[in-house]
């Protein structure tokens, strides 16, 4: 276990939270086609959230220290990529009360994720 801070994990990490945010994207679309789900922002802010959470609990896991620095900057990194993407896909601009939302909700997540990450024992 390494003590040093390692940057490819952390761009491992957000790639993963890109990952599991289209997977649950995808079938949280399937589940409006054939239920009578409601659509909310809540239910966005949920898979946005939790593909951070597991993200970071995973980087901060494998590092095995400093999983509070691994999650925010996990959350961070996916806040920027977002950000990035939407000013590439879309005309608009984004609206910075719903990103300054989402900053925080992606701090949150990773932090917590990466402390809870780090708790976990490594198996040798």
């Amino acid at each position: 276990m390494s003590k040093s801070f390692r940057f490819s994990l952390i761009l491992k990490g957000i790639l993963l939270a890109s990952i599991l945010a289209i997977l649950m994207s995808l079938i949280f679309g399937v589940l409006l086609s054939y239920t009578s789900l409601p659509e909310s922002e809540m239910s966005i802010n949920i898979i946005f959230g939790a593909s951070i959470f597991v993200a970071a609990l995973i980087t901060a896991y494998k590092a095995g220290t400093r999983g509070l620095y691994y999650g925010l900057s996990i959350g961070l990194g996916f806040i920027l990529l977002v950000l990035i993407l939407s000013s590439i896909l879309w005309a608009d601009p984004p609206s910075w009360l719903k990103m300054g939302e989402k900053t925080i909700l992606a701090l949150v997540a990773g932090g917590i994720g990466g402390i809870i990450g780090v708790l976990f024992p490594q198996s040798r």
